[in-house]
């Protein structure tokens, strides 16, 4: 208690806290280096203080499912070139290199591919050029039994655009990636060839086999 209102107190005289300004809701901590330098102990202190906050999240009755945290760091770039050489390409050193974050239905693996045929048609038809795909290594040891349930398949679609971007255009045309995927994915079910389920904030997209059967019977008996 001593060290907290002597840290309070140092606070509240730097202008970095108000107590009127004091309230309950998640929070967000910020560990860097004065110096400048890039160091890894600066990721071990963030991984240090985020199991300092566990917490702050709902927690399951298994004792180890939650809301889901998480840091964020700088990737290099170096990281990402390995990668996609291990995919047997090379690297553009004058393009920057774009990564998505997929997250596709984990046991269900045709309705992967077809996840993943509808995100590389769209970057193609958007002038990307796609280097491959990258698995995200996981350790399901540490989830509790409800996450790993319902945890999906996550991938990483690394690719570049053919010609030259600002950074700011880069972050328009992932958002138009998105919209244009969420578009196609809507169409498709009104057509009735895909059905779709809600959990919470996230709808999971299938393929509607017995509407897909019904539309090529129906084929069947205008051709012969």
């Amino acid at each position: 208690m001593s060290n907290y209102q002597k840290n309070k107190k140092l606070l509240e005289q730097s202008h970095n806290y108000n107590s009127s300004m004091e309230h309950d809701a998640c929070g967000v901590g910020l560990i860097a280096s004065t110096n400048g330098k890039k160091s890894r102990k600066i990721v071990e202190y963030g991984i240090e203080a985020l199991k300092a906050i566990w917490h702050r999240g709902a927690v399951d009755a298994d004792g180890k499912s939650g809301d889901g945290a998480g840091i964020q760091i700088e990737i290099a770039p170096e990281f990402y070139k390995e990668k996609i050489l291990a995919t047997g390409h090379t690297p553009d050193d004058d393009k920057r290199i774009c990564v998505g974050m997929v997250f596709l239905p984990r046991t269900d693996y045709a309705e992967q591919e077809k996840c993943r045929e509808i995100i590389e048609s769209t970057l193609l038809g958007e002038d990307f050029y796609i280097y491959g795909w990258r698995q995200v290594p996981i350790n399901p040891a540490v989830l509790g039994k409800t996450a790993d349930r319902s945890r999906p398949e996550i991938a990483q679609v690394m690719f570049k655009k053919n010609k030259e971007m600002f950074a700011q255009d880069i972050e328009q045309r992932f958002y138009l990636e998105q919209s244009t995927t969420s578009h196609h994915l809507n169409m498709l079910k009104k057509a009735g060839i895909t059905k779709s389920r809600k959990e919470g904030r996230k709808i999971f997209y299938s393929i509607d086999y017995d509407s897909i059967k019904h539309i090529l019977d129906a084929f069947n008996t205008v051709l012969f």
